[in-house]
């Protein structure tokens, strides 16, 4: 009985073994890929530049008093650059104002037409616009609000650019080291995914091999040291 358990222990600890070596191939394999390349270049940050006022720049009005034109409660108040002009963005219980810094008089937003110009004007890449498209449903290679618009450009790093419909602003770059880097994040988490779920059958199945393996690691330990039918010595005469 002993041999026949120790049979099946044997097999258990190999193949949960090989699963688990699998496993830990992606780890150190995406791990050792995500060493290679600085964060801010997977990141696209020398392909965009964003253009900003300063608040104390003489031609523009003072923030207080831009506040002031808020009906309700403020809770917030920024200066941004908004299809290449200065805007205050006033935050309160009322929603969203914008002002149009340089006059003080309200400002409706943005539209299609500065949305592709100031597409253009922040990216720093070799490559041109090829597509604009305004999304309401999130695309795999972006996580943030929505809705939003997606500036494509043709060059070899297939960068796009994500813009904020209401002000314009650069949200996110994706190029395609980044897209590589993230299914590499995904591979090393164990979310392939991207859904932060832990329910997943991969998952479940590393976890549980790693749970078969130590446990008929700890079984044929036993049977080795505790177990295993001792020799006799043969007696001097």
């Amino acid at each position: 009985m002993s041999r026949i358990l120790n049979k099946y222990l044997t097999r258990i600890h190999k193949w949960a073994g090989l699963v688990l070596s699998l496993q830990i191939v992606f780890w150190f394999g995406s791990g050792f890929f995500m060493t290679l390349f600085p964060i801010d270049q997977v990141r696209g940050r020398h392909l965009v530049e964003k253009p900003v006022f300063s608040l104390t720049d003489t031609d523009l009005v003072s923030i207080e008093l831009a506040m002031t034109a808020y009906d309700g409660k403020l809770t917030g108040a920024r200066l941004a650059n908004i299809a290449g002009r200065p805007v205050f963005i006033l935050l309160g219980d009322n929603g969203t104002m914008m002002l149009d810094a340089r006059s003080g008089q309200s400002w409706d937003g943005v539209g299609e037409p500065d949305i592709r110009r100031v597409a253009i004007e922040s990216y720093k890449g070799e490559g041109t616009l090829s597509a604009l498209l305004r999304l309401d449903v999130a695309p795999k290679d972006y996580r943030g609000a929505l809705p939003v618009w997606q500036a494509s450009f043709d060059d070899h790093a297939k960068t796009r650019v994500y813009l904020d419909p209401n002000t314009a602003e650069v949200r996110s770059v994706r190029t395609r080291l980044w897209r590589v880097f993230d299914l590499a994040w995904k591979f090393h988490i164990m979310d392939v995914t991207g859904e932060d779920n832990f329910n997943s059958w991969w998952l479940r199945l590393a976890s549980g091999a790693a749970l078969m393996f130590a446990l008929s690691g700890v079984g044929l330990l036993w049977f080795r040291i505790v177990a295993r039918p001792r020799r006799r010595r043969p007696r001097v005469v």
